[in-house]
Formats: C-alpha cells, sequence, structure tokens
C-alpha cells in the first residue's frame, strides 16, 4: 500500500475510534495505549478468523495447523520427545512447536496468542486462561555428599530426611524471585516461619545442581529435576519433612479463544501421556523416606 493511502487509511480508523492510535515523531510513528489495546483486540479477531477457516478446512481424523506449546526445562525432559515422536506419527500435518521458557513468562504469551498451551508450575488470577491439573511434585533438599555426610553426622541420626527446621543449617542457592519455584519455596517458608541463609540466586538448573554438587551451597528443586544430571554421584537427596513442600504442575490455555482441533488433541494427548509417566513412576514426583 502506497504511502499516503496507507495515511489516510489510519486517519480514518482513528476517527472512527475516536482515540489516537499512533503518536507521531521524527523518527516515524509508535502505538499509544489506545493503540496497544486497539492491536490486543485485532490479534485476537485474526487468529478467531484463522481458527475458523481451519475448523472448517480440516477434519478430526487428519489435525493441521500450527500448535504452539511453551513448557518449562524440567517439564520438557519428560513430555517433549515423546510428544514430538508422536505428534510426527499421528498427526503429521500438525506444525508442533516445543518451546522451552520459563513457567513465569507462559501466562503472559498464552493471553498474547505467542503460543497455544503452556506448562506452569501455578495458576494466576484471570478469567482469560484454563488450567488443567496435571500432577504434584515433591521438593526436595539437593546439597553434595560431603555437606550432608557431615550433617547426619553431627546430628547423629543417619535418615535420608530433613526436617523444615533443620534446612538453616545449610548455606543456600536458589532460583531469583521472579522464578515461580521461588515464589513457591518462600510461601512455604513463610507459612513455617522459617528463615534461611540464600547466598546466591541461580535460575538455570544445571547451573543450580552444579553449585550444589561442588558444595557451594544447598537448594530445593524437585525430585524429577535431579535425574540425569551428570554429576548425581556427588549430590544427595534428603525428603523434606514437618512438613513436607509440594508444587502443582497445570497444562492451561486459552478460553477464549477458540481451540483448534490440533491444539485440542495436543492438549488431550499431554494429559493423557502425563499420567501414564506418574503412574509408571517415569516421572517420579516424591521419594521414599525410607
Amino acid at each position: 500500500m502506497a504511502q499516503p493511502a496507507l495515511s489516510v487509511l489510519l486517519r480514518q480508523l482513528e476517527e472512527q475510534l475516536g482515540a489516537v492510535l499512533f503518536e507521531r515523531t521524527y523518527r516515524g510513528v509508535k502505538l499509544t495505549m489506545a493503540g496497544e489495546r486497539f492491536l490486543s483486540h485485532a490479534r485476537e479477531i485474526i487468529k478467531r478468523v484463522d481458527v475458523a477457516v481451519e475448523d472448517v478446512r480440516e477434519a478430526v481424523a487428519e489435525p493441521t495447523g500450527r500448535v504452539a506449546l511453551g513448557m518449562p526445562q524440567s517439564v520438557a525432559k519428560f513430555l517433549a520427545v515423546p510428544l514430538v515422536r508422536e505428534t510426527v506419527k499421528h498427526w503429521p500435518k500438525v506444525q508442533l512447536q516445543v518451546i522451552e521458557m520459563n513457567s513465569g513468562y507462559v501466562f503472559d504469551h498464552l493471553i498474547k496468542g505467542n503460543i497455544d498451551l503452556g506448562i506452569t508450575f501455578g495458576t494466576e488470577e484471570s478469567s482469560g486462561v484454563s488450567y488443567s491439573h496435571l500432577l504434584d511434585e515433591e521438593l526436595v533438599f539437593i546439597s553434595s555428599r560431603k555437606q550432608i555426610d557431615s550433617f547426619l553426622r553431627r546430628r547423629k541420626r543417619r535418615t535420608n530426611t530433613i526436617a523444615a527446621t533443620e534446612l538453616n543449617n545449610f548455606p543456600i542457592i536458589f532460583p531469583t524471585t521472579a522464578h515461580s519455584l521461588r515464589r513457591r519455596i518462600d510461601e512455604y517458608l513463610y507459612q513455617q516461619d522459617i528463615r534461611l541463609n540464600v547466598i546466591a540466586e541461580v535460575d538455570a538448573i544445571p547451573q543450580l545442581l552444579a553449585l550444589a554438587a561442588e558444595g557451594i551451597g544447598s537448594t530445593v528443586h524437585s525430585y524429577a529435576s535431579v535425574l540425569g544430571y551428570q554429576s548425581l554421584e556427588n549430590l544427595s537427596i534428603l525428603k523434606i519433612t514437618k512438613p513436607p513442600i509440594t508444587r502443582s504442575v497445570y497444562l492451561c490455555r486459552s478460553s477464549t479463544t477458540p481451540q483448534s482441533i490440533a491444539t485440542s488433541v495436543t492438549h488431550d494427548f499431554l494429559k493423557q501421556y502425563a499420567s501414564r509417566l506418574v503412574q509408571t513412576n517415569e516421572w517420579p514426583t516424591t521419594v521414599s523416606s525410607n
């Protein structure tokens, strides 16, 4: 479209809405707050049209179209490979995108339409997203074998459990407060009125476990996240008791945007497969206290 025609069209649109959509500067134009809101509605309308067209064209037996799924690294290790494998095998016309992201970003990407499905460790107070509970993971205490052995000798009682109040015997490295795991841990510590010596904050799981293995600082994470770690022989895992701490895993999707058949098929597969992994203990959600 030629520039003059585009300018006329934008001006007519602003007149129709009774609002300024663009702020014009010597560097060009940028959206105003009204423009941002209108853009959000426009994207949703366009997506609805795309879904409607796709829905008419596709059959349930052969779903087609893009399905973008956002999930954290600790979940991707269990679901990403089987999901891609099953999609390629049974739904070859589905354009699957598995995007690794911090669970804290899933809600925002879902609302903006950047992803179709997401996996999170919590829920947001919003009518725009629906959540399906997948499972509950137990969080465990992770430290170097040397530090744990020293602690158990001082305690004179060798078990693979540790009371919540005993965590303050160790220097701690947690994820940052932007991380959903940290928010869950902070909530737990606040409820138990426990203060810990947090010496550093690291979000990445491999680096967090590496620091624990080297004895730099201990941490708290899901039992499943430790499995497969290359330096597992240098780590000790203790079950947290009095009381235990868990986090919930949810599969979420937009409740306002119609879901394509491809998205629905993927959603249902993830729920069924996650349940199967828990039942067979391939996704271990707890650790024995014996």
